[in-house]
């Protein structure tokens, strides 16, 4: 893993909390800030984390992002079962911080995985 894959993996959470964030909350609720607010809780962390190159900082982005993504997922969850049949606004609200965690728990796991396959086994 080099510094340049983990540039863009910094640049496109600040990205996705910055811009795309505000323009799906706008487009959601026509209030700005408040959906970068939320991101900036949820995944300023991660964001911070992916500046390290240690195996200790992919191991933490994995495990908060799959928090996220339990949370997230029952969010849009109750989300869906209130709303019955139709798509409620709350699950479209949290569906972006949804699939957003589930990619920061991808690139998390793959980060993880290149680590421990560069490392020697030692018996």
């Amino acid at each position: 893993m080099n510094f340049k894959s983990l540039n863009f993996y910094l640049k496109a959470n600040l990205v996705f909390i910055f811009v795309f964030l505000n323009l799906w909350d706008f487009a959601i609720n026509r209030i700005i800030f408040n959906g970068m607010i939320t991101g900036i809780f949820m995944f300023g962390l991660i964001t911070f984390l992916w500046l390290f190159t240690s195996i200790r900082a992919a191991s933490l982005i994995t495990l908060i992002s799959i928090l996220e993504f339990g949370v997230m997922l029952v969010f849009v969850g109750e989300g869906l079962v209130l709303g019955g049949t139709t798509f409620s606004l709350k699950s479209a609200f949290f569906l972006p911080f949804l699939v957003w965690s589930g990619v920061n728990t991808y690139w998390g796991l793959k980060k993880y995985y290149l680590f421990k396959e560069k490392k020697d086994p030692k018996f």
